[in-house]
């Protein structure tokens, strides 16, 4: 079987530098929700274009043996 988890990616800045990729959830919904909040926090409005952040979730695939 193959089981998936997604994968909270988080950038800074202009250049999008990663500076997150280590959370992870077992849910796209759950996932989404922290992407969303982060990025409610950090987007654009009023935030330096350094400091803005893009948030967003990958699948990451699990492989498992039977």
């Amino acid at each position: 079987d193959v089981m998936y988890t997604f994968v909270l990616l988080v950038y800074l800045g202009m250049d999008r530098k990663l500076i997150e990729d280590n959370m992870v959830f077992n849910t796209i919904e759950q996932c989404n929700y922290y992407a969303k909040e982060i990025v409610r926090r950090y987007s654009t409005h009023g935030i330096a274009p350094e400091d803005r952040a893009v948030a967003y979730c990958v699948p990451k695939r699990l492989g498992v043996e039977q």
